[in-house]
């Protein structure tokens, strides 16, 4: 998390600021306040804060003043808070070094937006002064990652390669991808996370040195190229590696990491393919459990010698349930079980298939915005179940089951069409508005993930949920201030605001005259 020092002369623009957003959910933490400029440097210089957000006028020291100040002892990005009539001490404080400014009263999307252009910045600023620090190359990292995913042409992948001295021409490529089962855990501080996460690079460097290379594709994965004769460069010599890598993690790190395989490619062109499948048989994890290694399907088949019936078998199940066709989903699961039958397929053979068709099903639920948690929560055991099954019928039995689940869940959420989620949220919304209430709480009632909701609402309403919910309460306090003779503060009450002078606020940005001019003119 990212420590965020608030500086405000008015206890509520600062607590204002506090609620305003979900700052855990964009990795940030309000860690302190300060009422002025000097009890803001005092702050600064006792502990390390990732980001200022401060208002300009303020006594003792104003935001300028402080900005200017802390460029002497610390580079903690500040951001101005400024109104209208501020905007040329704003572009003072651009010139001083601040990050960004935001007009006042601060708007959530605003501030969202900026939290998340800033963040960015931070992490990849943090993963370049952590590489230096390690003596690791940035760019070579950045070139791997680009190379594995297809995003750089052979001509400029050739200068690069020659001017970071990295080695081509291999007859055979393959790629590893480990993510690092501790970190979602969250039981680490920070600092061990990045201790523990640079000890299993160091590892797998030392592993895979002469054979390929290790760059860092996330703050949980890291991606391994390796590179060699054909002999070298099979399924089993590939598993080899990865298992090599897992047991090296448990003994040296004392943690367990999840390595997906790719298939071996023969060309530096295609090694994207081969990226692409250890990322999917890395969805596999949530199947298998941590600390595994996992193969992808199709490379499984092209190396065994299987036939084309077989494959096209299991690729028409996957299509017929993306079709949400049930009585199709299990005609082909049907003839796919007769092919296992006519074929003589290993009861393990089926249970491979079957695994890694629950891989293909989780990943098409993600993509459609199908609710997945109560198919494919580990909890459920389906990678033990699935393992203790004693006969190629029971399999089906299974099989059929989970596919059938699968396409009523997905034609559920093709029967709720936009409009009824929406008309939904906002029976709920002025149902409830006198209360708490956010996105998260009501994408909770209605099993939709909040993210998801919140780009519905908004594509379909054009404005934002937390904006409908102040239009809700804004068009209550209006009829309440036309309507009855309540206080101002039990009509902020009644409709959800706890602090008067925030009310008033929002209520004259709302409606562009105070609650009394309001009031009056009735």
């Amino acid at each position: 998390m990212y420590d965020v020092l608030i500086v405000d002369d008015e206890p509520v623009a600062r607590q204002s600021l506090r609620y305003l957003i979900d700052w855990e959910e964009l990795g940030f933490t309000v860690k302190g306040e300060a009422q002025d400029g000097q009890q803001a440097l005092e702050l600064l210089r006792s502990h390390r804060y990732s980001l200022v957000l401060t208002d300009i006028r303020m006594p003792v020291v104003n935001g300028l003043e402080m900005a200017a100040a802390m460029q002497e002892f610390t580079d903690t990005p500040v951001v101005i808070l400024s109104g209208y009539d501020d905007f040329a001490y704003a572009r003072e404080g651009l010139r001083l070094g601040v990050k960004e400014y935001l007009l006042k009263p601060v708007d959530e999307e605003d501030l969202i937006a900026l939290l998340k252009k800033l963040a960015a910045g931070m992490r990849e600023q943090q993963l370049l002064d952590k590489r230096q620090r390690l003596g690791l190359s940035a760019g070579r990292d950045q070139l791997l990652r680009r190379w594995v995913h297809g995003q750089i042409s052979a001509r400029e992948l050739e200068e690069q390669v020659r001017l970071l001295g990295l080695q081509t021409g291999e007859e055979r490529y393959a790629c590893l991808l480990m993510e690092l089962d501790f970190i979602a855990d969250g039981e680490m501080q920070d600092r061990d996370t990045d201790l523990l996460r640079f000890a299993i690079r160091n590892i797998a460097e030392e592993i895979i040195a002469g054979h390929g290379y290790v760059f860092e594709e996330s703050e949980e994965r890291i991606g391994i190229l390796l590179g060699g004769p054909s002999a070298e460069m099979g399924q089993e010599q590939c598993r080899q590696w990865a298992e090599k890598l897992q047991s090296s993690a448990i003994q040296y790190a004392k943690t367990t990491v999840t390595i997906g395989i790719g298939a071996s490619v023969g060309s530096a062109a295609e090694i994207k393919q081969s990226w692409s499948q250890a990322e999917e048989a890395l969805d596999g994890k949530f199947l298998s459990g941590a600390g595994t290694v996992l193969l992808t399907h199709g490379k499984a088949k092209s190396e065994s010698g299987e036939s084309n019936t077989l494959q096209a078998l299991e690729d028409e199940v996957l299509e017929m349930v993306r079709s949400c066709r049930r009585t199709e989903t299990m005609r082909a699961l049907g003839r796919l079980w007769e092919c296992y039958r006519m074929e003589q397929v290993p009861e393990s053979r089926a249970k491979i298939s079957v695994l890694e068709l629950l891989i293909q099903l989780f990943r098409l639920m993600k993509e459609q915005g199908a609710s997945h948690d109560r198919l494919f929560d580990p909890a459920l055991g389906d990678y033990e179940r699935i393992m203790r099954i004693k006969t190629m019928e029971e399999l089906l039995r299974y099989t059929e089951s989970k596919c059938g689940d699968v396409v009523d869940a997905m034609l559920r959420t093709k029967e709720v069409r936009p409009n009824k989620i929406v008309a939904e949220v906002k029976r709920i919304v002025q149902e409830q508005y006198s209360g708490s209430i956010s996105l998260r709480e009501v994408a909770a009632t209605i099993y939709m993930n909040p993210n998801y909701l919140g780009k519905l609402f908004k594509a379909n309403t054009d404005q934002s949920f937390n904006d409908y919910v102040l239009q809700v309460r804004m068009e209550k306090a209006k009829e309440l201030l036309l309507h009855t003779d309540k206080k101002v503060y039990e009509i902020a009450q009644e409709i959800g605001f706890s602090e008067l002078d925030w009310f008033y606020k929002r209520f004259k940005a709302y409606t562009g005259v105070s609650t009394g001019d309001y009031r009056n003119a009735r």
